[in-house]
């Protein structure tokens, strides 16, 4: 619960800066939480690229400690 907490105000802290930067550049206040929630539209295809790895491999990793620990309480019910 704990790391969770963590990463929800170090993302609300960071989404509130960029929110404050963009207001100070005199971004237009409507457009201003659709711009910080919204970063993949200034991406280039290289970027979507290297997004699509790493989720593919923070997937891949989630998926062998699965495949680990449902293999080690198989072995363990044996």
């Amino acid at each position: 619960m704990k790391p969770i907490l963590i990463v929800l105000v170090l993302a609300g802290g960071l989404l509130s800066l960029i929110i404050f930067l963009d207001f100070i550049m005199g971004t237009a206040p409507i457009r201003l939480v659709w711009k910080a929630l919204n970063p993949f539209r200034v991406m280039e295809p290289a970027e979507y690229v290297i997004v699509f790895l790493f989720t593919l491999l923070f997937c891949l990793r989630l998926l062998k400690s699965f495949l680990k620990k449902r293999q080690q309480g198989d072995s363990q019910t044996n």
